[in-house]
């Protein structure tokens, strides 16, 4: 599958030294985090978000710093979810489970038990990509043979333009 995925350019250099990256624990998302790796399997600190080549992107992702990893990446190694439905997930886990059990929401009037269920059980099952209105890909790690294509977003689209231009 070609996924395409925001980093930083420390990632970048960890790949590029033949290692490969895995995610760092996200103190803000952690509870999140480490809710979805139990319901998705994952074998991780930390998930990495990306989207897939010629599917609808769930947001931008860029930062001043970023580069574009483009990944031919073996599907056993891709979890897709719906990007709304994940998004979902997050904000419920955030506001409404128990500390003692991600699984359960407290009462409230916004989200019940039953619909928490469904959107973690719709979470857990894989489906073929084009099920997704916007697939969000969700990796363990990147190999850094996996890396086939990088695009530099550490300047402005005009410089980057200007560079173009000037053949350079």
């Amino acid at each position: 599958m070609i996924v395409k995925t925001y980093q930083s350019r420390a990632v970048l250099e960890i790949l590029q030294q033949g290692q490969t990256y895995r995610a760092r624990r996200n103190l803000g998302f952690d509870v999140a985090y480490q809710g979805l790796i139990r319901l998705l399997g994952l074998h991780c600190d930390a998930p990495i978000f990306g989207y897939l080549k010629g599917h609808r992107r769930c947001t931008n992702g860029k930062i001043s710093s970023s580069v574009l990893l483009t990944l031919d990446v073996p599907a056993e190694y891709v979890y897709l979810t719906e990007y709304s439905v994940w998004a979902d997930y997050m904000y419920c886990v955030m506001h409404y489970t128990l500390p003692t059990n991600r699984e359960s929401v407290t009462a409230n009037e916004e989200v019940t038990q039953r619909q928490f269920s469904l959107i973690m059980n719709d979470l857990k099952t894989q489906r073929s990509p084009s099920y997704y209105a916007v697939p969000q890909a969700v990796m363990e790690k990147i190999k850094p043979e996996w890396l086939i294509q990088v695009t530099d977003h550490t300047h402005s689209p005009f410089y980057r333009f200007w560079q173009a231009l000037r053949g350079n």
